[in-house]
């Protein structure tokens, strides 16, 4: 099979196995609008993000939020006026590949930007990272990330990635993607820990099967009464608390907030 026929049919596996995330919409304006912001990952890639500072102006925990499969950062449109409520600081990049992320520099050239190995998103968690360390307003200590559908899997792998992140929340992961992209098995010393994993029944055994692998804290949780992949999941009415709750034990603000 030609070389760009095998890719393709790959990224149209991981879009029906993570979920379509839709096309990218405009980023919101006027007040309480975030700071549009770009930063370069390892490789040379052009990241597109939304920075939301804390509400207070101190420096606060933050959760970095990651995008279904074709979605873009504005996906989390309705989880990020919470997330600042709650008093923490929101950073929401569009993934490689998708929204504005589709610019590269090789060679000090740019050129477009085509995803060829879903494990080459774990770049961009670690240039967000970097990014997050240059603004006075985070507490670098104290990050979290949030992820759905293939942002789900970044999430898991992140947590036994990367240690300087305290947390993850996990919706709707996929435990057999194409491959093996996406489920830690070619990160040194792979040790996943802190993860909330949330699912519809539907796909609950996927949470469960890598739930198993994570070490404390971890909870699963299932809502029987939704169907919803990723995002969606955020229409059930006991969503967010949720993960209110887990941020709140686990990514907790400072003492009085």
């Amino acid at each position: 099979m030609p070389l760009v026929l095998a890719f393709t049919l790959l990224l149209a596996l991981a879009a029906a196995a993570c979920g379509d995330g839709g096309g990218p919409a405009a980023t919101p304006s006027g007040p309480g609008a975030p700071e549009r912001v770009t930063y370069q990952a390892e490789d040379g890639l052009r990241i597109v993000a939304d920075f939301y500072p804390p509400l207070d102006g101190e420096p606060a925990p933050t959760v970095l939020l990651l995008h279904q499969f074709n979605g873009s950062r504005v996906q989390w449109a309705t989880l990020i006026p919470d997330l600042r409520q709650w008093g923490y600081a929101v950073l929401a990049p569009d993934l490689r590949s998708f929204g504005e992320s589709t610019v590269i520099l090789r060679d000090g050239a740019q050129e477009q930007y085509e995803l060829t190995d879903l494990d080459d998103m774990l770049l961009d968690v670690a240039a967000a990272i970097e990014y997050l360390k240059t603004r006075s307003e985070v507490d670098a200590e104290a990050i979290g990330v949030v992820g759905a559908s293939v942002g789900g899997n970044l999430a898991y792998v992140a947590s036994g990635a990367f240690p300087q992140l305290n947390t993850a929340v996990s919706m709707s992961p996929n435990a057999s993607p194409s491959g093996d992209a996406l489920l830690g098995r070619d990160v040194p010393g792979f040790s996943p820990r802190s993860v909330l994993f949330m699912s519809d029944e539907a796909e609950a055994s996927d949470a469960q099967a890598l739930a198993v692998n994570v070490a404390e804290p971890v909870d699963v949780r299932i809502y029987e009464r939704t169907t919803a992949h990723g995002v969606e999941l955020l229409g059930d009415p006991e969503v967010k608390p949720d993960i209110r709750d887990w941020l709140t034990a686990n990514l907790p603000l400072a003492s009085g907030e």
